[in-house]
């Protein structure tokens, strides 16, 4: 057996590598986070939204991060290549709900589906009676999807939604 060449060792990156950023059927990519937190003032609904332009950028990141005195600036995405994904649990009675990313994302049949922890206190455990609303702001590649889904660890739908820009 031939060892490989150099130019077919560049060919096999470059179909990995294509895979990996969606453009496969089952595309496998790994979401950048740019902002989590447990109070995003004004995200008082769960949903699931793309964002894909400076615009809608700059609004929905002034309401994720209108709690904090110095919000860290928005980070830079290039919506040609880009777009920024938010989920937001809602708004929440207590502390001890959260979110984080939980692995990688897929694209199959033209839905991005998005692994979450999604934490939420079982009946009758006490916390904190503070009133929170945890979310998400993530950076994907842009793609051609028509839905979202967040699923948690336990395979549940926690959120779906059509990608609307």
């Amino acid at each position: 057996m031939k060892p490989p060449t150099a130019g077919s060792l560049a060919a096999l990156l470059l179909v990995q590598s294509c895979a990996r950023a969606g453009d496969g059927p089952d595309a496998l990519l790994t979401p950048e986070l740019l902002y989590r937190n447990s109070q995003c003032g004004g995200l008082d609904q769960p949903a699931v939204t793309w964002i894909a332009s400076p615009e809608e950028w700059r609004r929905l990141y002034g309401l994720a991060t209108n709690s904090r005195m110095n919000p860290p600036p928005a980070t830079a995405v290039d919506f040609s290549r880009e777009g920024v994904l938010l989920i937001a649990m809602g708004q929440r009675p207590s502390s001890g709900y959260g979110l984080s990313l939980a692995g990688e994302a897929t694209v199959r049949d033209g839905v991005l589906t998005v692994p979450v922890d999604w934490r939420e206190l079982p009946p009758g455990y006490l916390q904190a009676q503070v009133v929170t609303s945890p979310c998400l702001l993530l950076k994907v590649p842009a793609m051609d999807v028509t839905r979202l889904r967040v699923m948690d660890r336990e395979g549940r739908i926690r959120l779906e939604g059509d990608r609307s820009q």
